[in-house]
């Protein structure tokens, strides 16, 4: 999920944080708070010595006194909305921002000088309700402060860098770098062939991005004035009530509807072998969040998955919710900041289906590399590491925790072994919420391992797609695909979802791919109407969308036709959106879809202008 506009103090303002939601297409439903169309083009930079030139002689007087500070900038930032400039401000006020914290700290200004001024821009500016700007700005005081101040670029780089080329193109040394691989030559591809028929099979259900809520409270006013609604602390009076098993508006899982899913999975649990979960366990409520209540969360899943489903192995990723504060993944040797709390109690959560040796890599860095069958491997990425909301990476972005060239040495081995290899990561790597060298490194290694990857999973849009790899000479042969799968979350305007996979099975020569799935899903309307929640079949790919296998060469057929074919992409749409009934996705909106599932890497339009504005 992105959360860029709380990361930057709330300070950001850009239309996505009014919602926290995620902004994979243009989703055009009319309950959903839309972009502004087009996006800055040509910001003024302010430099941290020629800040108070932008200011009137009468703001000027006291302008050193840290106690007026706080009301230069809201004068300013007044000024500029008066004149109609608000949508072209958010670089400005990056940088402008970080110039004046980093100005406050050579001028030894206190932290709760700093946290005063920031919470008044956030409450000023009505960003969001006082409630949430006075919680959310002391969340990353201690992150923001310590970056900026050992930060070695100027506001304008760093600006540049988070929010991207639109604000700023820096020169970032530590930004360009190349993972190192083997000197091993690449085998020649082998297109995937399918398996014989009769050939045994596994099966394995996908789980992402839950989100439960601890304080969801059934009859709570929906919608209400917080990112985060259904909840008991909700103070607003409105028609809309927070039904039994959670409700469309802007709302967690409660745990009622929780409890349903895992009772269902129960029943059915001969139907699948093994769980993957790509992360985000906690609610969205990241102003009021603590180290205590994330721990709290990964221990009520797993007493789910204890209790409901005790001899199913589970494998899990790390989602960028699962810290606190949000996005705050820290490398290893920054003084002070020792993830060992999170790690810790993940490697607790999946140890049991882990062996000893991979919990010293699920405590350094929230990795890990396991073979359930002879033949077959899972790795674990924490690609939070490349979370463009983790302002830890300003201070240095090459290969966090080592994890990329960790990847590439499990690979290797899996290569030389003859195992065959599923990806589990949070962040779909070619979204913009992953820095554009580590997506591109991640790139190369999927190009570099074609033969060996042969399935990835991911969560955090909260949607159901695909993202598609294609060769890194001509980018037209593609060669590898990551799935995107839907949340079980119902944040924001979703149906709860969960897979169930069927791949290619446990015999020498197995391919070990994926080669089919179905989704289920939880009718919200009806389940809040009639208080017996039921779990029903949605949509069959092959089914659905007429399509013989689910390899490389089956989805970029799709995404072909799906431009064409309206009526298939509609369809496609539908399921996109987890079944709710919004408005028809149509111009931009589609184009934004297919244009996902086509950039594999980040920050690369070249890819979208080839397959889908030729």
């Amino acid at each position: 999920m992105s959360y860029l506009a709380c990361v930057f103090l709330t300070v950001l303002i850009l239309d996505s944080c009014t919602s926290l939601a995620p902004r994979y297409g243009n989703v055009e439903s009319p309950l959903r708070v839309q972009p502004e169309p087009g996006r800055f083009q040509t910001p003024r930079v302010f430099e941290a010595g020629s800040v108070s030139s932008q200011l009137g002689e009468e703001e000027k007087g006291g302008y050193s006194q840290k106690n007026d500070r706080q009301d230069a900038l809201a004068s300013y930032l007044k000024r500029h909305r008066k004149l109609g400039a608000w949508k072209n401000v958010s670089c400005d006020i990056c940088i402008f921002v970080v110039s004046e914290i980093r100005h406050m700290t050579e001028e030894a200004a206190s932290v709760e000088e700093i946290v005063k001024a920031v919470t008044k821009f956030c409450i000023f500016f009505k960003i969001e309700d006082e409630h949430v700007c006075t919680l959310i700005v002391p969340q990353f005081q201690e992150e923001v402060l310590y970056v900026v101040d050992n930060l070695i670029l100027s506001p304008g780089e760093a600006c540049g860098i988070v929010i991207g080329d639109t604000c700023s193109t820096p020169y970032f040394p530590g930004d360009m770098w190349n993972v190192t691989f083997p000197d091993k030559p690449k085998p020649e591809p082998r297109p995937p062939t399918p398996p014989k028929p009769n050939a045994p099979i596994l099966k394995f259900l996908h789980l992402t991005d839950i989100h439960l809520d601890f304080q969801y409270a059934v009859g709570s006013p929906v919608p209400c004035g917080e990112p985060l609604c259904c909840r008991v602390d909700d103070n607003v009076t409105v028609t809309g009530q927070a039904g039994k098993y959670g409700d469309y508006y802007n709302c967690d899982a409660p745990l009622d509807m929780l409890t349903s899913l895992f009772s269902h999975l129960s029943s059915i649990q001969d139907q699948f072998d093994f769980i993957i979960m790509t992360g985000d366990i906690p609610a969205h409520d990241v102003w009021s969040q603590s180290r205590t209540e994330q721990v709290a969360h990964v221990t009520a899943l797993d007493k789910l998955f204890t209790n409901y489903l005790p001899n199913k192995p589970v494998y899990s990723c790390v989602g960028n919710h699962e810290t606190s504060p949000i996005n705050a993944f820290p490398q290893p040797g920054i003084p002070g900041q020792d993830m060992t709390w999170m790690y810790g109690a993940m490697a607790e959560s999946w140890g049991k289906w882990l062996p000893l040796s991979a919990l010293d890599d699920v405590l350094r860095c929230g990795i890990y590399s396991v073979s359930p069958y002879p033949g077959f491997r899972i790795i674990s990425i924490n690609n939070n590491y490349c979370n463009t909301g983790n302002w830890w990476l300003l201070l240095n972005s090459t290969d966090p925790c080592n994890v990329l060239q960790w990847f590439v040495g499990e690979l290797q081995k899996a290569e030389d072994s003859g195992e065959k290899v599923y990806l589990l990561m949070h962040i779909p790597p070619g979204s913009t919420d992953c820095y554009k060298y580590w997506s591109h490194n991640l790139y190369n290694i999927v190009n570099r391992y074609e033969n060996t990857i042969v399935n990835q999973f991911y969560g955090h849009s909260h949607h159901d797609w695909i993202m598609m790899f294609y060769d890194n000479a001509t980018f037209t042969r593609p060669l590898g695909f990551g799935f995107v799968s839907p949340s079980v979350t119902t944040y924001s305007f979703n149906n709860p979802i969960y897979r169930i996979y069927t791949m290619d099975g446990n015999y020498t020569g197995s391919s070990w791919a994926v080669l089919d799935y179905n989704n289920f899903y939880m009718n919200l309307t009806e389940a809040n109407a009639k208080g017996n929640p039921q779990w029903i079949f949605e949509y069959n790919p092959k089914k659905d969308y007429n399509m013989t296998g689910l390899y490389a060469n089956d989805w970029d057929d799709l995404i072909q036709r799906l431009q064409k074919n309206d009526t298939l992409f509609q369809l496609f749409y539908k399921h996109y959106s987890s079944m709710y009934q919004g408005t028809p996705c149509h111009g931009n909106c589609k184009t934004d879809i297919l244009c996902d599932m086509v950039e594999g890497r980040s920050y690369d339009p070249d890819l979208c202008q080839q397959h889908i504005r030729p």
